[in-house]
């Protein structure tokens, strides 16, 4: 943003400092670490192998750092996005004037990545409600919020609902409108659309094949070569390693893009009906 004052706050949005994933891990690494890492490595106790048994641990601290968000500040006359950590020092922009921004509308995103969790994209339950702006010289920006719980097809967070509403309420305001690019969908293209947005990214056959194939795959592998009387080597086993993780990993790839044709759709949806709500709000 310009030197220009942004105005008077109208909304302030703290994200969780981790994701609960990292938490998680966090977690898992501390009882390991100060736990049954001692009672494994004794008597070294606390310090197995020099003290490299810190080393995952922190690793994930000081990631967890580097992927702390700001919050998202709303303001009269602008936007303060949040962004993590290593973004702010590597300099991207995100203070934005309303002025630099042409479209306002509810953008569609996977709350954790539906390609590492197939099994919940196949259920269709991981697509949330984040703040997409789009400005003028054509980037596209996406602000999440923490979700609540799980249970919806399509999630909106209490943050969300409040950002938006404050964001709207300004526009409305000053009569300018939110969205000024949208699509112009029919009636059947917006039921085809959503009808492709709700359908599974991957199958459930094709996640139990992808993920459990790969045992299969290595036991294979193992069982050709004893059968041609060859040494199960480290380098043989590891070969065989790899060979089954093109399964999972194709599995994986195949959802990411998917999710990502969902989200655009969804998005594109959202864009269409924020433009009708403006429309109708106007005299």
């Amino acid at each position: 943003m310009t030197s220009e004052d942004p105005g008077p706050l109208l909304y302030a949005y703290r994200p969780i400092p981790a994701n609960p994933m990292s938490v998680a891990i966090l977690i898992l690494l501390l009882v390991v670490t100060f736990i049954l890492g001692p009672i494994a490595a004794a008597p070294e106790g606390l310090w197995p192998l020099n003290g490299i048994c810190f080393l995952p641990l922190a690793i994930l601290l000081v990631a967890m750092v580097l992927f702390r968000p700001n919050p998202t500040y709303v303001y009269e006359n602008g936007i303060e996005l949040s962004l993590p950590l290593w973004r702010r020092l590597a300099g991207q922009q995100r203070d934005f004037r309303w002025e630099e921004i042409r479209d306002i509308y509810p953008a569609s995103y996977e709350v954790a990545g539906s390609f590492m969790s197939p099994f919940a994209s196949s259920a269709g339950t991981l697509i949330h409600a984040g703040l997409g702006l789009e400005t003028n010289d054509g980037r596209r920006l996406l602000v999440r919020f923490t979700p609540g719980a799980i249970r919806a097809f399509r999630a909106e967070s209490q943050g969300f609902l409040e950002a938006m509403e404050a964001i709207r309420q300004r526009f409305a305001r000053r009569g300018e409108p939110m969205v000024r690019t949208a699509r112009t969908f029919s009636d059947e293209e917006v039921l085809e659309m959503q009808k492709e947005a709700r359908q599974p990214l991957v199958s459930i056959a094709g996640v139990f094949l992808a993920f459990f194939l790969p045992p299969t795959i290595v036991g294979a592998i193992l069982l050709v070569a004893t059968a041609l009387n060859l040494t199960v080597t480290a380098p043989l086993a590891l070969a065989a390693v790899l060979v089954a993780l093109v399964p999972p990993a194709f599995s994986m790839v195949s959802t990411l893009r998917r999710s990502e044709r969902r989200n655009a759709i969804l998005s594109e949806l959202s864009k269409f009906q924020e433009s009708l709500r403006e429309r109708a709000r106007s005299p």
